[in-house]
């Protein structure tokens, strides 16, 4: 059986670690030294249905839409870093929108294709040390049909 939340932080994984100019990529590690850098970190992310809402009297084993909103890192340093990460940053939402396995993994899930694939946004860090450190902490949302007969 397929865990589709596992396929989906899988082939995330995939997609980032392609992005050029990375020196690393990880997923759920944030030990990460100088010599990695830059790096990108998939973060496993929240996953969140809206059954608490639904008082129905369906079945608890039918399938449900559920949101999985995995954080991706990527971390650098350098004179340049804030151009640097704007660069890394735009590969990345290129790249994970317009996948191609990500969609139809996404996809495939409703009986009615209502997978959704969304970026949402981002947030910034930057701190000196010996050098200039940047990171940028993405948010991505994933929403699919989970079926708990296929786990």
């Amino acid at each position: 059986m397929a865990d589709v939340r596992e396929d989906i932080l899988a082939r995330l994984l995939v997609v980032v670690a392609a992005i050029p100019n990375l020196r690393s990529s990880h997923r759920s590690n944030v030990d990460i030294n100088e010599t990695q850098l830059p790096a990108v970190v998939v973060l496993d992310g929240d996953e969140e249905t809206n059954d608490s809402t639904d008082l129905s009297m369906r079945p608890a084993n039918r399938p449900t839409v559920v949101q999985l909103t995995p954080g991706i890192m990527i971390v650098d340093q350098g004179e340049l870093v804030g151009s640097a990460l704007s660069v890394l940053r735009s590969e990345l939402i290129k790249r994970v929108l317009t996948d191609t396995e990500l969609n139809e993994q996404i996809v495939k899930t409703g009986r009615f294709g209502n997978g959704v694939i969304r970026y949402l946004g981002c947030q910034t860090d930057l701190g000196w040390a010996r050098e200039l450190h940047g990171a940028l902490a993405m948010q991505f949302l994933f929403k699919y049909t989970l079926r708990p007969e296929q786990l």
